[in-house]
């Protein structure tokens, strides 16, 4: 009659141990694999070797379920793809398991911003540059500052460019973007004052360059957009960029005589 209690509570025992196990999380082995295939995995993505790049992800994923690295690594794998709901999907994913994740958080936005969802895109954006930890804040600043643009509001981008190159001096693409917001609202001396800067803390920047002689020419100083065209010639070595650069300073020299 005794024993019956005694079964009962060895049962109950060796249940509570099965569940005890099944929440302790992958092993040691486990996540030191996993951790491999995701390094391996995004050397695929940055190779564009997507297919491969997805099999090392995915079995990263089911050997440590919990690691949202490995969430965000695969929302790249597909933004790289095309399939932004996916991206959409498994980026979220890595929110919620890391809700300080910086990263994810920008290309969050970056995916949000594709379909236009401005508002959902800036707040993104916004935590992430916000994050003390983040080692990039000049890139969520930027993508604040096109999302900004895109939706039509040049003060707000004008601002968080500002904030990208405070953030960072050197990062050569918010100098671009914040000349053409100039530029758009007509301020060409301003325009040609931010890519005078650029070209200042990047010299070998031909972008800002080439973006400075047209604003030059813009601005009727026809020497110094020469100047800056033949400063593309200089430091580019891109086809298409050196063949508009020599169109425009064919048409100067064709002016000039």
């Amino acid at each position: 009659m005794n024993r019956l209690p005694n079964v009962s509570i060895l049962l109950v025992a060796c249940v509570f141990a099965a569940v005890l196990a099944g929440c302790a999380g992958p092993s040691a082995d486990r996540k030191k694999e996993a951790d491999a295939r995701m390094r391996m995995g995004v050397t695929y993505l940055d190779q564009r070797n997507l297919p491969m790049a997805m099999q090392e992800l995915t079995k990263a994923s089911k050997l440590d379920p919990g690691n949202a690295e490995v969430d965000m690594a695969l929302g790249l794998v597909y933004q790289a793809r095309g399939d932004m709901s996916k991206a959409e999907e498994d980026l979220r994913r890595a929110i919620d398991k890391k809700p300080d994740y910086a990263d994810a958080r920008n290309n969050l936005g970056i995916v949000l911003a594709e379909r236009k969802a401005w508002n959902e895109a800036i707040r993104e954006f916004e935590a992430a540059a916000a994050n003390v930890m983040y080692t990039t804040p000049e890139r969520a600043y930027f993508n604040l500052g096109e999302a900004y643009r895109a939706k039509g509001d040049p003060a707000n981008a004008e601002a968080a460019y500002r904030r990208a190159l405070r953030a960072n001096e050197q990062y050569a693409p918010a100098y671009v973007s914040l000349s053409a917001v100039f530029g758009r609202q007509g301020k060409w001396k301003d325009a040609a004052s931010v890519l005078t800067r650029c070209v200042e803390v990047l010299p070998e920047y031909a972008p800002g360059w080439m973006d400075l002689g047209l604003a030059y020419l813009r601005l009727s100083r026809p020497a110094d957009a020469l100047k800056s065209f033949d400063k593309v010639l200089e430091v580019s070595s891109d086809p298409e960029m050196r063949k508009q650069a020599a169109g425009y300073m064919a048409l100067l020299g064709a002016e000039k005589r």
